[in-house]
């Protein structure tokens, strides 16, 4: 894998170093407040990738060797449970100009990842190596305070989802995910919503249905159209 040391490369991934990086890099904020020698430090070991959808970044349990600066495209993080009726629980989605809890974590303390990462949507994006990331760490005060900033904004994130799984029922947790989604008509399935929220798509079908009874939603093969306003 790209971000690991334990798994074989599975994927098609292109590789480069170029100081372009110089350009692109500064979508992160704590980049242009580097000191001129860190800067180099970064642009002589950063290397660019471009990973296609449906990848495999990291397994749960591996060890990043790397992390990744996204440029484009989105990379979903989640857990993945062997428990029948478990599934998946999506933790959260990485963004151009953000960056991923587990993958920086692994990396810096080089211990085994606590979730899997997957492409959501085809990428490009620069990779910076492990032992890199340590000297930024131990030499870099931006880069410590972006850091800690972006390590509390995830944490609260997942603490949100946290208290979402224990005290929302399902039926709820459905209606807030369609009324964020921010569009009349979703083209989903429910196979997809199940994996995100963490339950079977049995549920999922089940609770829509209602809603549809209710006049709340109208579905489709691939899409569900909301008729009510959410709130």
């Amino acid at each position: 894998m790209i971000f690991t040391v334990k798994h074989d490369m599975i994927f098609s991934c292109h590789v480069t170093s170029t100081l372009g990086a110089i350009m692109q890099l500064q979508d992160y904020q704590f980049f242009k407040s580097l000191e001129p020698h860190v800067m180099q430090k970064v642009l002589e070991d950063v290397k660019k990738v471009s990973v296609g959808v449906g990848s495999f970044l990291y397994y749960q349990g591996d060890i990043n060797d790397g992390i990744l600066f996204l440029q484009k495209g989105s990379v979903k993080v989640f857990l993945h449970s062997d428990e029948i009726g478990k599934g998946e629980i999506t933790l959260y989605y990485i963004t151009p100009g953000e960056q991923c809890l587990v993958n920086t974590l692994s990396t810096i303390s080089q211990t085994p990842a606590t979730a899997t990462a997957i492409v959501d949507e085809s990428i490009t994006g620069w990779l910076v190596p492990a032992k890199t990331m340590q000297w930024l760490v131990e030499n870099s005060p931006a880069y410590r305070e972006f850091k800690v900033a972006f390590c509390a904004q995830r944490l609260g994130q997942i603490f949100q989802l946290v208290e979402e799984l224990r005290f929302k029922r399902m039926d709820q947790r459905l209606l807030n995910w369609l009324f964020v989604q921010g569009r009349d008509t979703i083209h989903t399935t429910h196979e997809q919503i199940a994996t995100i929220l963490g339950t079977s798509r049995e549920v999922i079908s089940r609770i829509l249905k209602n809603l549809e009874k209710e006049g709340v939603v109208s579905l489709g093969r691939g899409w569900i159209k909301l008729i009510q306003e959410l709130r």
